[in-house]
């Protein structure tokens, strides 16, 4: 795993960004919502370029691994493109675990965004090569609908380098106020559950754990995090945030909150719960690698800490 932090050049109005399906077929499955996806991200002034299966549909998959993984490499390698963005989720991005290949993403630093299932390759990627990956919008999910407008704006401050999205005023409920510094691992919970155990495991020691989830009981959330538990994550991290839940329904009366609180009751770190990321409308994009502070006290509960894009003139 690689402890050297690797820095994308910030993202600029005119930038080619590449989208690719890493998992589920949700283009085809909807290409007119793709489509105004994609008309969003040309509003906000970015050339899009699509990847070749990027619309494609293979079963429950947009492709087999090697095509959905010769799209997400041709992207990397592609020296006009400064981002690659996911189109959508699904459950079975950890299928190009094994093919991604590591020396090459590292040696193009780029943007790499997605939300829900991708968030494992991203976790994955930054284990592995120390580039600071993004969790933010997707074009189905996000640019295509008729969303809150900071969300997008987030997006774009913090893939720019704007100092000031450093700063996240979302307002936490804290059930162990403190404070804490560490690199971000953020992402689904039940997707990031699928690189325990594997080569692609995060680096969790010290770090600052951020999940959420959509459409799963509280029950199964709660194998899941218990899952974490037993495999020692959650005595090596330093602090652990809750974002948003959707469509988790609570069972037999506990709700997602509850039970997060039971099973995390023996740890000292800080804890808070309400982060507005991941499967909600309103969503902060977060930099996956770098370093941020949580601080129950402080003006801004979460603030990241460390550059999370490169200077321009130093990589493009």
């Amino acid at each position: 795993m690689s402890t050297t932090p690797r820095l994308a050049a910030p993202l600029s109005k005119g930038d080619r960004i590449g989208i690719v399906t890493v998992s589920a077929p949700e283009p085809a499955a909807d290409p007119a919502i793709f489509d105004r996806g994609i008309a969003a991200l040309a509003a906000r002034g970015f050339e899009t370029v699509l990847g070749a299966h990027v619309s494609g549909r293979a079963g429950y998959r947009a492709g087999t691994s090697a095509e959905l993984l010769d799209d997400f490499h041709t992207m990397i390698a592609d020296e006009t493109i400064a981002a690659v963005v996911c189109a959508g989720g699904g459950k079975s991005a950890n299928r190009l675990l094994s093919g991604l290949d590591f020396p090459l993403i590292a040696a193009h630093p780029k943007a790499i965004v997605g939300v829900s299932d991708p968030s494992l390759i991203l976790n994955a990627i930054t284990a592995r090569t120390g580039l600071v990956t993004f969790h933010g919008p997707s074009v189905m999910w996000d640019w295509a609908q008729d969303g809150p407008a900071e969300t997008a704006e987030h997006f774009t401050a913090l893939l720019s380098g704007r100092p000031s999205a450093a700063r996240i005023d979302a307002p936490l409920t804290w059930t162990r106020a403190g404070a804490a510094e560490g690199h971000l691992i953020a992402g689904c919970l039940s997707s990031l559950r699928c690189l325990l155990g594997t080569p692609w495991e995060p680096v969790w020691e010290g770090a600052l754990l951020v999940i959420e989830d959509a459409f799963k009981s509280t029950e199964v959330l709660d194998q899941a995090l218990t899952h974490f538990r037993d495999c020692g994550v959650l005595d090596r991290i330093a602090g652990l945030i809750v974002g948003e839940t959707v469509g988790c329904e609570p069972t037999a009366g506990i709700t997602v909150a509850d039970m997060v609180d039971e099973v995390c009751q023996d740890y000292a770190w800080p804890l808070a719960h309400g982060l507005p990321y991941g499967h909600t409308p309103l969503k902060v994009t977060l930099p996956i690698g770098a370093s941020a502070r949580m601080e129950a006290d402080a003006e801004h509960p979460l603030t990241i800490t460390s550059p999370w894009t490169a200077d321009r003139k130093e990589t493009r």
